[in-house]
């Protein structure tokens, strides 16, 4: 490798924690005010990127990524929950029983969720949550640059040759001519139809919490998790916006194509960019050195684990550009989608490979996939607020079925592939 490559935003963080108040003291930032705007920005980037439209095809190879991520999230919940109630029952009960949950989190799905749950669990004592879903992004942005880095070269000093495509300048522009309008900015149109999904988004979550107060502390604990879960409601809601859209165009009254891939593409990596140098700078150290051993020993037990298991699952899975889908991957499962295209870009300069669209594809199935786990993520709240630890080891096999169902999923779709 020529150079070596860390995301824009993550170096942006960094330096926002090395001139903030913890360390030269240039500038003071409001880190709640941070963590509000991290917290909208996570569905505000969900809902520009639901909005997209769908047209590409599922092929064996997205599916098998999409299992691929939906298992990534699964082992980190494991291992993190498992590491995290260790630490509380035999070493420090200062420790939160939850913490390890925010691993997967905080890798698998960035700082942005990992913040909204982590905040969400501070009114059941965990103390700094929001804070410890932000410090666990940043070592998992560590791993994807750091350990995508060194994977990447090794890879690539087995293979030397790297194909180089032909440049992509026909293609984008045709992207910049299609969002010109006379009547209207491009931009606009993409921000207006995002700001409307979003609005309609905390109408409904509004109104719900509203309905569920009258069940009382049961109903007051499932209005927590559906807050937490914000983003995922919001493209719930995108999806059905688009398939309205769709279904209006298809009239011949309607020619002009207003919501534009490209832009929605941009207002997505805008609100994710700044997400992840929000996310960092944000960080107190202070907190970090308090929590330190729980931090370390769950994110390093994690990263080393995400390696192994990533390397043997694309080794199995797909038949060409497996150095492309091991990175890609892995800088997903380990930072974001922004990450994971970044790493990469390095190999596959103009995405000819067909990774990025197993990366993309895959994100959506193993959303859907995903969905259960949200809701096992959340089942411990239940032994938090009773007193009643059963729930931690009931989420724990939760975890461990769901894992071998989705295992045994992947397990056919690879035969079929052969």
């Amino acid at each position: 490798m020529k150079r070596v490559f860390i995301p824009n935003s993550i170096i942006a963080g960094f330096l926002g924690i090395l001139l903030g108040s913890d360390v030269l003291g240039l500038f003071s930032f409001d880190r709640d005010g941070l963590g509000k705007m991290i917290y909208h920005f996570l569905a505000i980037g969900f809902i520009a990127i639901a909005l997209k439209g769908g047209n590409s095809k599922l092929t064996r190879s997205s599916l098998n990524t999409g299992f691929i991520i939906t298992m990534s999230l699964t082992i980190q919940a494991i291992i993190g929950f498992s590491l995290s109630l260790l630490i509380h029952y035999f070493f420090s009960e200062r420790t939160f029983p939850l913490m390890g949950l925010l691993l997967p989190l905080a890798y698998d799905q960035g700082p942005g969720q990992a913040f909204s749950i982590g905040h969400q669990w501070e009114a059941l004592g965990f103390v700094g949550g929001g804070t410890a879903g932000l410090v666990m992004a940043t070592f998992g942005f560590l791993w994807a640059t750091v350990g995508g880095i060194v994977i990447l070269n090794i890879y690539l000093l087995k293979n030397r040759t790297t194909k180089k495509g032909e440049t992509r300048e026909k293609t984008l522009e045709a992207l910049v001519k299609d969002y010109e309008f006379s009547d209207i900015d491009g931009m606009t149109i993409q921000l207006l139809a995002v700001g409307v999904v979003y609005f309609v988004t905390f109408l409904f979550l509004k109104f719900l919490s509203g309905a569920l107060a009258n069940l009382g502390e049961a109903g007051e604990t499932v209005s927590q998790i559906l807050w937490g879960l914000h983003f995922v409601i919001g493209v719930l809601f995108a999806f059905a916006f688009r398939k309205g859209y769709d279904l209006i165009r298809r009239s011949e009254k309607y020619k002009t194509e207003y919501l534009n891939d490209f832009l929605l593409q941009r207002v997505g990596g805008l609100v994710f960019d700044y997400m992840v140098a929000a996310s960092i700078s944000a960080i107190p150290l202070k907190f970090f050195f308090d929590n330190m051993v729980p931090i370390l020993v769950i994110t390093m037990v994690g990263g080393l684990t995400t390696v192994a298991y990533t390397i043997w699952f694309c080794k199995k899975s797909y038949r060409h550009a497996l150095i492309e889908h091991i990175v890609a991957i892995f800088g997903m499962e380990t930072g974001t989608i922004s990450t994971g295209m970044a790493l990469l870009r390095e190999v596959d300069t103009n995405f000819e490979t067909g990774t990025a669209e197993d990366l993309v594809l895959g994100s959506g199935v193993a959303l859907i996939f995903g969905l259960p786990l949200l809701g096992l993520i959340n089942l411990p709240i239940l032994g938090v607020r009773f007193g009643k630890p059963v729930y931690f080891f009931y989420t724990l096999g939760g975890f461990i079925i769901y894992l071998l169902i989705v295992f045994a999923f992947w397990t056919l779709s690879v035969k079929r592939t052969k």
